[in-house]
């Protein structure tokens, strides 16, 4: 077997989970090393089945010889506890091997710090004054410190293994580089990198992807959301990162009738309730608060500029008041986990698949009176990633590098009872329970899809796998579409499904032929996407 894992491999155990190494570690001689030993207390870590799965699938490719892999779990799914325990097995299997977890904020250094410690772990922090690397053989720091020292010739011997939170950001390229033969893990909740130029397949082997949202909703592991929307003109250009501008942002959104309809439209939905609001940047935050300062008295503002005591006074008040409203740009999008909050406010806009993700997952923590949050978007965000909990294809933008605007995106319907957001394919309402009218049109479409099922045998294709289809086969499924939505699957699936073969010419070919393209089409369009893996 060989020594360079980072994870005890034992594929045969039933289960999924991995055993625990011999408790028997041989002592570390190492003058840079910590003699103390693996555990500094009991483990207190409960993991759930998919974590489980997650770290024996990453064994199994490390086993393989894949030395750098993509972990995507949602915001929710508990990847520190996760990297936690793949931390307490690595240097349980490997005597003397060491463990640097990386991040790029300050709350996520105390979070990782915090879970690691709960896993029975000794722990060093690498911080900015920092004379020395520490001993331990755990080591949690932030990104530009450790980049800022080893630059500097500091080294940490017998590192086994890097971990790094927050992987899709940009900042953490250049560490990697330090490091080109290390095993590697990238935790993230998007693995979509901020530079289309500079995707994440180019740093990493593979990818694991742990759950989706909406199963951990239906485990109970994350609250289920409730939608409500405001349309918003947006004239702001993107910037170099491909979001919008913050300066031009801020002017579409700087607008007395604007503040009012963010303040009406909390009182309205989720009046009562713990909300924390999005905004641009600082000084919509402060204008946003003074709005709600008129109608509330419970109204707090965190930015940048907030020095860390009144940082950390600001989120103990939030934690411990009811009814309380915290508005802030750019500060609680990572490393937050506040379980009381009951109402997200997205006011703001943003091209950012991740940074919607993040926003919205700040209200899903469950605690046991809460089972449900609201998310109220005054900025067309569900409209332009698609509701917070639908189904996305990791795998695909990790290898593929597609747009989240690629993705096929559910249509939704607003109910004109009680405003909620829904799902176009529902026949009532799941919140106040209003039946709508079934149109001509609707029956129609109905009468279709029923017929295709009956003529296609819809069971059986549905549990086929596309990867085995012919392409009429994919062509029919296409139609059939999503069995939840009952929305056909558009032209760009097909070609997906196609472009992932190992020799996917002669399915172009046939696809082409079907569709009657012209000659030249299929060279026309493999050249045009030589960006795929396969070609």
């Amino acid at each position: 077997m060989r020594q360079d894992m980072f994870l005890h491999h034992a594929s045969s155990v039933s289960g999924g989970a991995l055993p625990l190494p011999n408790e028997n570690v041989a002592p570390v001689s190492s003058a840079s090393v910590s003699s103390a030993p693996v555990q500094a207390g009991k483990n207190k870590l409960a993991l759930r089945d998919y974590q489980h799965e997650c770290i024996q699938t990453l064994a199994d490719k490390q086993h393989g010889g894949t030395k750098r892999v993509i972990l995507c779990l949602p915001t929710g799914a508990g990847k520190t506890v996760t990297f936690s325990e793949i931390t307490r097995r690595t240097l349980k299997t490997v005597a003397k091997g060491r463990v640097l977890i990386l991040v790029d904020r300050i709350e996520l250094l105390a979070q990782a710090a915090a879970t690691l410690k709960k896993a029975g772990l000794q722990v060093g922090i690498l911080s900015a004054g920092a004379k020395a690397m520490p001993r331990q053989r755990v080591v949690v720091a932030m990104v530009e410190t450790y980049y800022r020292r080893a630059k500097k010739g500091w080294t940490m011997p017998n590192l086994h293994l890097m971990i790094i939170d927050e992987a899709h950001k940009g900042s953490f390229r250049k560490v990697i580089g330090l490091h080109p033969e290390l095993s590697i893990i990238g935790a993230t909740a998007t693995p979509v990198a901020a530079s289309k130029q500079q995707p994440l397949k180019d740093y990493f082997e593979d990818i694991v992807v742990g759950t989706e949202i909406h199963l951990l909703i239906e485990s109970g592991y994350l609250a289920k959301p409730r939608y409500f929307a405001v349309p918003m003109e947006i004239t702001a250009s993107k910037g170099y990162d491909g979001d919008y501008k913050s300066s031009e942002l801020y002017n579409d959104f700087n607008k007395s009738i604007l503040y009012q309809g963010c303040v009406a439209n909390q009182q309205k939905h989720a009046a009562g309730k713990k909300t924390l609001i999005f905004c641009v940047n600082i000084a919509h935050t402060f204008h946003t608060a003074q709005a709600f300062a008129q109608v509330h008295e419970q109204v707090r503002t965190l930015t940048s500029d907030t020095p860390e005591p009144e940082r950390q006074a600001i989120l103990h008040w939030f934690a411990n008041t009811p009814e309380a409203i915290l508005v802030n740009c750019g500060i609680l999008t990572t490393g937050f986990d506040e379980p009381t909050v009951e109402c997200i406010i997205l006011n703001r806009a943003t091209q950012s698949l991740p940074l919607y993700l993040q926003m919205c997952g700040r209200g899903s923590r469950t605690t046991a009176q809460k089972k449900e949050f609201i998310l109220i978007d005054m900025g067309n965000n569900f409209s332009e990633h698609g509701l917070w909990h639908d189904v996305r294809d990791w795998s695909g933008l990790f290898w593929n590098g597609k747009s989240q605007k690629a993705l096929d995106i559910a249509p939704t319907r607003q109910c004109p009872a009680c405003d909620s957001i829904i799902a176009l394919s529902s026949v009532s309402c799941p919140h106040c329970k209003y039946v709508f009218e079934r149109t001509t049109q609707d029956q129609q479409d109905k009468v279709e899809v029923h017929t295709q099922e009956v003529d296609v045998n819809w069971p059986s294709l549905k549990q086929k796998s596309w990867s085995q289809m012919s392409v009429k086969e994919l062509m029919l499924r296409a139609q059939l579409g999503n069995p939840r939505t009952g929305r056909p699957y558009k032209q760009q699936w097909i070609l997906y499904c196609i472009m992932e073969r190992e020799n996917p010419r002669p399915l172009l070919e046939e696809f082409a032929r079907i569709k009657g393209y012209r000659p030249g089409w299929v060279d026309k369009f493999m050249q045009e996407n030589a960006y795929r893996r396969y070609l």
